[in-house]
C-alpha cells in the first residue's frame, strides 16, 4: 500500500453524474488531505459551484449527458465569461478514444485520466497539475494551454 501525498489548502470541484463514483473519488481526495471537495452532478450545479466556491482544481467527467462536459470545459476556459479561466481541469474518461482525447486537450484539459481510477494514478495526475504548472495563451476569447515540451532526455 502506498502512502498518499498531501495537498493541503486546495479545493476541488468534482463533476460527475454518478453519486457512487463521486463518493469513491472524494475518498481518494480526502486521503491526499484535500478536505474541501465540492460536488456537482450536472452542468448547472457545476457552473454555480464553480463561481461561488472558486476551486483550485476541477475534476470533470467527460461523459456528462447532452455534451455538457464539452460545454463545461469551454465555459471554464472562456475568459470573457469565467473569472477563473486558468483553473486546472482534470478530465476523467471511461472509454477514451482519439477524438475525445484530442477534443478535451484542445479545449484546455490539463490532464486526462481513464476510469476506473486508482488512488496512485489520481495522486500522480494531481501532483502533475500542482507541481508542474502549465502555461496559457489567450486567443479568440478563450484560454488554451501551451503544449508541454518534449524532453530530449526521454529518447
Amino acid at each position: 500500500m502506498h502512502i498518499a501525498p498531501s495537498f493541503p489548502n486546495l479545493s476541488v470541484l468534482l463533476i460527475d453524474p454518478s453519486p457512487h463514483y463521486r463518493r469513491i473519488i472524494r475518498t481518494m481526495l480526502y486521503q491526499a488531505q484535500l478536505q474541501r471537495v465540492f460536488e456537482a452532478a450536472d452542468l448547472a450545479t457545476a457552473a454555480t459551484t464553480f463561481i461561488q466556491k472558486q476551486p483550485n482544481i476541477v475534476m470533470l467527467d467527460w461523459d456528462l449527458p447532452d455534451g455538457d462536459s464539452v460545454k463545461c470545459l469551454a465555459s471554464i476556459r472562456s475568459f470573457k465569461t469565467s473569472p477563473f479561466a486558468k483553473a486546472p481541469v482534470l478530465v476523467m474518461m471511461e472509454k477514451p478514444d482519439r477524438r475525445a482525447v484530442v477534443q478535451a486537450a484542445k479545449l484546455g484539459a490539463h490532464e486526462i485520466i481513464v476510469k476506473p481510477i486508482s488512488p496512485n494514478n489520481l495522486w500522480l495526475h494531481l501532483s502533475g497539475i500542482i507541481n508542474i504548472p502549465r502555461k496559457y495563451k489567450e486567443a479568440n476569447g478563450s484560454i488554451s494551454l501551451v503544449p508541454r515540451a518534449i524532453s530530449n532526455s526521454l529518447f
